[in-house]
């Protein structure tokens, strides 16, 4: 298990550092504006598109003097578009805990409906929910370093079905009912 927490690990850095070697970012940025149009709402979205520069500024004035004359032109870009993600995975927080939710009832249905069923405990499946539910912090963060562009809904899409699926199976195979 540590192996593939290692492995997460590395794939973000190399993700970083390849957003930060990328000399396109510049058109990510560009290519991730109107995916996101279809998650956030008009005036919600041009707030961002006002607020990324500023936290950008914000983040580059905390640094020493010679590391910001040094890295300011490699990385400004990259951390822009870092930051508009996760600006707009804030904004989406709502949905994925609405998920959590579901999957919790769901789950609870589930458990409450295998009466007639031998109630076991599954380790193996108890385990797996709960690594799903570690892995999607990870998941957002590969999508807010990933440099390629990833439409925003299909993160959504992905999150929730991982949250549900993984809630469910966690209330499921509890050891003890909640």
């Amino acid at each position: 298990m540590r192996l593939v927490w290692v492995g997460a690990l590395l794939l973000l850095i190399a993700s970083v550092a390849s957003l930060i070697s990328n000399r396109q970012t510049g058109r990510l940025i560009d290519e991730s504006w109107t995916p996101a149009s279809h998650v956030l709402s008009e005036p919600k979205l041009s707030e961002l598109q006002r607020a990324t520069p500023a936290y950008t500024a914000e983040i580059f004035a905390r640094l020493p003097e010679p590391l910001r004359a040094k890295f300011a032109s490699k990385m400004w870009e990259a951390l822009e578009l870092m930051i508009f993600r996760s600006l707009v995975l804030w904004h989406a927080t709502p949905a994925f805990l609405i998920a959590l939710v579901a999957g919790l009832l769901e789950g609870r249905w589930a458990r409450a409906n295998q009466k007639s069923l031998v109630k076991v405990h599954s380790p193996i499946r108890f385990s797996l929910a709960l690594m799903g539910l570690g892995f999607m912090p990870v998941l957002a963060l590969l999508w807010i370093t990933a440099p390629i562009a990833v439409p925003a809904t299909l993160l959504f899409f992905t999150l929730d079905a991982v949250g549900i699926i993984s809630t469910s199976n966690l209330v499921v195979h509890a050891p003890t009912q909640f």
